[in-house]
Order: C-alpha cells, then structure tokens, then sequence
C-alpha cells in the first residue's frame, strides 16, 4: 500500500505568461507533478513537482524581494488575486 502524504497549494510571486501581470501564483502538488495557477487570469500549467521545487521558489521570492528596490509595487502581491503591471 503506497501511502501519499498531503501537501497544501503553496503561493509564490511570479510574472505571469498568460496576461503578462507579476501575480501570485498557486501550485498545487499531485504526485510528482503539480499544476501552477495564476490567481488573477487563471492561466495553468503542469510542473514536475520535486524535493528541489521549494527551493526554486525560494530563489524567485529573493529575487523579486530585490527587484522591490526598483519596483516598490511588487511588495504589495501578497494574496491570491493581486497582480501588477510593469513596463
């Protein structure tokens, strides 16, 4: 009997390809894929989901973290839904 453990969707800020807004997104695991939602167009995909994901994330958020500098309105994508254009 295999035996999956649950894990919760976990949001992240990203650019989104679909409508082009720096959004929060949401991966939900499933296996050993997961399927990324933009919370503000709906835009989705299948990603391999892996014990290194997370760490991807992590990266994305300091990045972006730093980009707040120049770009002080990316501070303010914080829930599902938020989202922001920058030229």
């Amino acid at each position: 009997m295999r035996i999956e453990k649950k894990i919760d969707p976990v949001l992240h800020r990203q650019k989104c390809s679909g409508c082009g807004y720096y959004t929060v997104y949401q991966a939900v695991p499933a296996g050993d894929k997961a399927i990324e939602t933009c919370t503000h167009c709906g835009h989705a995909f299948e990603i391999v989901w892996n014990h290194e994901i997370k760490a991807a994330f992590r990266n994305k958020e300091k990045f972006l973290k730093n980009l707040e500098e120049i770009y002080p309105e990316l501070e303010n994508l914080k829930n599902p839904g938020d989202h922001i254009k920058l030229d």
